[in-house]
């Protein structure tokens, strides 16, 4: 954990300041989780991790979307409905918590989304940085815990994708880039059943739309659209246009 200065003598030692070149984000994450501590990494540039007894529950970042837009995206009620929760939290209880109790049957699709939202931001701010970042402790948000994971687990994943980013770097180096549909299968015996979810993304390709285009059409990802992308791509479904 970064270090108190003298400077900081005076200050609660329960929030901590520092920059992210002098202690890494999974040093930092590592560090709380190990710890067992509750509160909010705010990072310089909007971004913020949400811990409770070690365990996150929450990644923010300032060019995510809202998490609020997520849920309604599934379908988990209207905007303002979702909206309404987060603003009236303190009165009745947490997000989750009343969303569930309400809804029970969407617990397992909103842990997925959580979980999945979760993952895209920390993959983003993975990237090596000298942001400065202060951790307050005891701060909560308003989501609420229910659905919080041990940050070591969350972070190994995110490192898995790290390593899947690299390998799909060697053959879609950009979301300039555009495909179509292969004109022929690989070969006469070749026997695949498509998903509901790389039909979203073939569907779009017309040798005219770029990975970007997709991206923004379904609203997923750029790991979930490049990953699906990839896929195909080995198996020869698609192919890139010059």
């Amino acid at each position: 954990m970064a270090s108190v200065t003298s400077d900081q003598a005076t200050k609660p030692v329960q929030d901590l300041e520092g920059n992210l070149a002098n202690t890494p984000l999974p040093v930092l994450c590592q560090e709380l989780s190990e710890g067992g501590r509750t509160g909010a990494v705010s990072i310089v540039g909007g971004h913020e991790i949400w811990f409770s007894a070690g365990d996150i529950y929450l990644v923010t970042t300032a060019n995510g979307p809202a998490l609020s837009d997520v849920l309604f995206g599934a379908g988990i009620g209207s905007l303002d409905e979702i909206e309404s929760l987060f603003a009236r939290a303190a009165e009745l209880g947490s997000v989750t918590d009343r969303i569930v109790a309400v809804r029970p049957e969407s617990e397992v699709l909103i842990r997925r989304l959580i979980h999945e939202y979760n993952l895209n931001s920390l993959f983003e701010l993975l990237v090596p940085s000298t942001s400065a970042f202060r951790f307050e402790d005891g701060r909560r948000h308003c989501l609420g815990d229910q659905f919080a994971v041990e940050t070591q687990s969350l972070m190994d994943q995110v490192q898995r994708r790290l390593e899947i980013w690299r390998k799909i770097a060697t053959r879609i180096s950009s979301t300039n880039t555009t495909f179509r549909l292969s004109p022929s299968l690989p070969n006469d015996t070749f026997d695949r059943v498509v998903s509901s979810d790389e039909w979203q993304f073939l569907a779009h390709l017309d040798g005219r739309t770029t990975v970007a285009d997709v991206i923004t059409a379904t609203g997923e990802s750029a790991f979930r659209v490049t990953s699906t992308l990839y896929r195909l791509l080995l198996e020869g479904l698609i192919a890139e246009v010059d």
